[in-house]
């Protein structure tokens, strides 16, 4: 945790940590506990475990709640599955934008920018950063132009297996592989029949 300049480390449960992590983010500002100290911090540098993919380190961020601060806002598709034309498997929905940069006081970070997939009608209608839903006069987005796409519907491209086109010279050299083996067989056939002893009529 930084305490003014300096850091200080803190061992913390995993479980709870997890469950605070899971609902306030890196966005929502949370109590933290030092001793008889109270200080308003944001979880960041999360890393997890790249097996059981449990926090084992996080950095906790102390805020000056009266300083605007940047950070990175998660982004958030719903109602995909609701979308008319997923659901028949013409388009699919694609995010093209994970997080997005913001400038804001503490108290007044977006916990997330929420897009409705359902709300796209056809292939090729956007989403785009002017499009979303955030107090515009409290929050300021960085890093990104509001004509900077967020959510495209795409279509779905049917692959289809096509055979190699053949040239002349490898047709032809099918065709006297063809008639090589044909010869082959008729020679072979020949020669068993000579070796059978023909049967005696009597």
């Amino acid at each position: 945790m930084e305490k003014g300049s300096q850091s200080v480390p803190v061992v913390l449960n995993s479980v709870e940590f997890g469950k605070a992590y899971k609902e306030a983010g890196e966005t929502t500002l949370i109590d933290f506990l030092v001793g008889d100290a109270d200080y308003k911090v944001l979880i960041s540098e999360v890393q997890l475990h790249p097996v059981t993919l449990k926090p084992i380190h996080a950095a906790f961020r102390k805020v000056n709640l009266k300083e605007k601060i940047t950070a990175q806002v998660s982004v958030e598709v719903i109602n995909e599955e609701l979308n008319a034309l997923v659901k028949t498997k013409e388009a699919v929905v694609l995010k093209l934008l994970d997080e997005i940069e913001v400038e804001a006081l503490p108290t007044d970070l977006p916990r997330e920018f929420v897009v409705d997939a359902s709300k796209l009608a056809a292939v090729g209608d956007e989403i785009k950063v002017k499009d979303l839903d955030y107090d515009r006069a409290k929050v300021e987005i960085t890093n990104h132009s509001d004509e900077d796409p967020v959510v495209l519907l795409d279509k779905i491209e049917e692959i289809k297996e096509e055979e190699a086109p053949v040239s002349e010279e490898e047709a032809l050299a099918k065709v006297t592989a063809t008639e090589e083996l044909s010869e082959e067989e008729k020679a072979k056939r020949a020669l068993e029949k000579e070796e059978k002893p023909e049967k005696v009529k009597k």
